[in-house]
């Protein structure tokens, strides 16, 4: 009886090491798939635009053949401004542009160049207020709105951040960056196949958009579509786009 107790025991404790080695395996392979799914957030990740492809300072003050003499000096302070934003000093551009809203309170000019300004030095709070006015005073400031938008990303407020980019593209249908940016932040929200199509909206506009081909690659990869994942980063990598070469090296290369 008490050999067949003892091996009874013996089965038993057997039993439990295995059933602690398979949990231990789990607990392994469950740790690496956590740690390169981290590897692929730091190595690529949904990339978000401002509009810098243009001068993205207003020069003009909105202050001519007005001819009293606040609207002149609104008119020198916001000159001011400008310069000293094109000399990457924000912080005195963004005084400038204070004083000229305290002289020309409906100046949508310049209370969008002070959300700019503020932007710049990561006060996304200001920014947020001043790009607020600037849409109060034009409401079709696609500008405004599309800053406020890359703004409410940044505080990963996605859900103000995707009614900014419909409203611009409301305003205009065929503004790829707002395309871009609302794609990305569906990208940013899991919605892959949301951002499968704004990225295909937004290369359909401008064909040689090679954030929008890296970014859609990222959408393609995340729902486990290498093959059309590797074409668009090859794609964006063609365009010179620099992420697109260590995607490919890390991810598409002996595939």
């Amino acid at each position: 009886m008490k050999k067949i107790i003892f091996i009874i025991l013996l089965a038993g404790i057997f039993f439990s090491c295995s059933q602690s080695s398979d949990e231990s395996r789990k607990d392994e392979a469950e740790k690496q798939k956590i740690e390169q799914e981290n590897k692929i957030a730091r190595d690529i990740s949904f990339d978000i635009q401002d509009d810098s492809e243009k001068n993205m300072i207003l020069g003009d003050s909105g202050t001519a053949g007005q001819p009293n003499i606040e609207k002149h000096d609104a008119m020198h302070h916001f000159n001011l401004g400008t310069l000293k934003y094109e000399q990457d000093n924000f912080a005195g551009g963004v005084k400038e542009f204070e004083k000229v809203i305290e002289l020309d309170p409906e100046n949508g000019k310049a209370y969008y160049n002070l959300g700019y300004g503020k932007f710049k030095l990561n006060d996304y709070v200001g920014a947020t207020d001043a790009f607020t006015y600037a849409i109060g005073i034009n409401p079709e400031d696609t500008l405004s709105i599309l800053y406020r938008g890359l703004i409410y990303y940044h505080r990963k407020d996605f859900r103000n951040a995707i009614k900014d980019y419909n409203r611009a593209i409301e305003i205009n249908p065929n503004y790829a960056k707002a395309y871009y940016n609302r794609g990305t932040v569906c990208g940013r929200s899991n919605n892959y196949i949301g951002a499968i199509k704004d990225f295909n909206k937004a290369i359909e506009l401008k064909p040689n958009y090679a954030e929008a081909y890296y970014n859609r690659g990222l959408a393609h990869y995340y729902l486990k579509n290498l093959h059309d994942a590797c074409y668009d980063w090859q794609k964006a990598k063609d365009m010179g786009y620099y992420d697109a070469e260590k995607a490919i090296k890390s991810y598409c290369l002996d595939k």
